[in-house]
């Protein structure tokens, strides 16, 4: 910082600014680049959630038994049901 302005920042008790409009600027540059970074990680982390996403269970109804060769079995979207049927 300048002699000049020092002093007149002292002599004005703060309403001159102590830095040039180059620092300034810079500074601004420097906190408009953080918020962008920001930006940019947060959407990086959507895109891997969106990607690690579990697969979506198949809809409810009837499916092969996993547990009792030719039957069907009753997927209520979560879980099997103890429900049977013969397979067609």
């Amino acid at each position: 910082m300048g002699l000049i302005r020092k002093t007149m920042m002292v002599g004005t008790m703060g309403a001159v600014r102590g830095s040039s409009k180059k620092q300034r600027v810079a500074k601004a540059q420097l906190k408009e680049l953080r918020v962008q970074t920001r930006l940019q990680k947060t959407q990086l982390e959507q895109q891997k959630q969106a990607r690690h996403a579990p697969p979506a269970a198949p809809p409810p109804g009837w499916y092969p038994s996993p547990t009792q060769p030719g039957s069907t079995q009753w997927w209520d979207g979560a879980q099997w049901t103890p429900s049977y049927a013969p397979a067609q």
